[in-house]
């Protein structure tokens, strides 16, 4: 019986600070849509200018990402231009292996499924 009271009491601690949560959200959410409402046509093409080279500045980030080879699962064959390689990013996912380590070609394809997703190509 006190393990149902305890549940019941932590229930409705919960759902008090879910709903307490909820109306800070919607009157956040609120002020911000009020804020669009009371903005000028100035303010508006600020903003639309504002987004547009935010879109620009994450297209040129993307092309550059593509031509250092991001998204894509390749053997270097030197320690040379890996080292070459590594420098020119600031996040790098690297696979070191011996062809007579078990389950190589494993890890090596499920590597490059991985790697798919960050090859930008939409």
């Amino acid at each position: 019986m006190e393990a149902d009271a305890s549940v019941d009491m932590f229930s409705k601690v919960l759902e008090n600070q879910l709903l307490q949560t909820t109306k800070l959200v919607e009157e956040h959410l609120d002020s911000e849509i009020q804020k669009l409402d009371q903005m000028d046509e100035d303010e508006l093409e600020r903003l639309k200018e504002k987004r547009l080279e935010a879109l620009r500045k994450a297209q040129q980030q993307k092309q550059e990402w593509l031509s250092k080879g991001h998204g894509e699962y390749r053997e270097i064959p030197s320690e040379r231009d890996f080292f070459q390689e590594v420098k020119e990013s600031k996040k790098v996912v690297c696979h070191f292996y011996r062809d007579s380590a078990f389950r190589v070609a494993y890890l090596g394809v499920k590597s490059f499924s991985l790697a798919m997703p960050f090859s930008f190509s939409s």
